[in-house]
């Protein structure tokens, strides 16, 4: 799935219209009167819920670009595993939202530089987590039973951190360290799930969720070699921002809802 942020929008806009009707009927005396009746609308109270989640996550192949020159190929990011948590409200009519705030563990990023007269060419490998916080909105789909499937997008920011990683080429000659990074960017979220009752005030939530975690930038890449290459000593920075571009992970989340009335 290839998704760039110039073309990436999240929104979403949940027009919501609702009338009921009945029909009354009294028999009395061998005769029948009926006529239209208009139900009165039920008025719902907003309650609130507190939710847990677990997630595990899969991610697009990045795209990964070194010193504004180079692109990186092999690019891959592992599987990873998150918890996280937050806070809803029900506002009525199938309408509800949360604010959640959430972890992805490190997962290792992979990627390789092949341009023999590069500084230093090689495969770059470093770890990646994510702290992000969303603000969430969801629309229930009333089946008139425990069974209810839901849609939802959400939109905030996430904080993502590389680790300290290391610079190998193919033959094991030349070497490097890379520091850790960290950036803060717009997150956005796109769902498609289920909850089911299982007791009075506890639902189940399981669901897929689509989620756009920006980008980060590593520290600065440096050579670790004994030998001069490509006029680099041992010591020399050989990049300042490796960067990886474009985070989408694919997640299945599965967690607890518990309404406080």
């Amino acid at each position: 799935m290839a998704i760039t942020r110039a073309s990436l929008f999240l929104g979403a806009a949940l027009v919501l219209g609702s009338a009921q009707g009945a029909l009354a009927a009294d028999l009395y005396g061998g005769s029948m009167k009926d006529g239209p009746m208009i139900a009165p609308m039920a008025q719902s109270t907003a309650s609130w819920y507190l939710r847990v989640d677990g997630m595990h996550g899969a991610f697009d192949d990045p795209a990964v670009s070194e010193s504004g020159i180079y692109d990186l190929t092999d690019t891959s990011i592992e599987n990873t595993w998150g918890v996280g948590g937050g806070v809803g409200v029900y506002f009525g009519r199938g309408v509800r939202g949360d604010i959640t705030v959430e972890h992805n563990f490190n997962s290792d990023v992979s990627a390789t530089l092949g341009d023999v007269n590069s500084a230093l060419p090689g495969t770059r490998k470093f770890s990646l987590s994510s702290t992000y916080a969303l603000a969430n909105l969801y629309y229930d789909f009333d089946m008139g039973s425990r069974f209810t499937p839901y849609i939802g997008v959400g939109l905030g920011f996430t904080k993502n951190k590389t680790g300290s990683g290391t610079v190998t080429d193919l033959c094991g000659c030349l070497s490097g360290d890379i520091a850790g990074g960290e950036d803060t960017h717009a997150a956005g979220a796109l769902m498609a799930g289920f909850s089911m009752k299982l007791r009075d005030r506890l639902s189940l939530d399981a669901g897929y969720r689509f989620l756009y975690l920006g980008e980060v930038e590593t520290g600065a890449v440096t050579a670790k070699f004994s030998a001069a290459h490509n006029g680099n000593a041992a010591g020399a920075v050989i990049a300042q921002d490796p960067t990886v571009d474009e985070i989408h992970e694919h997640q299945f989340r599965v967690g607890l809802r518990w309404d406080i009335q």
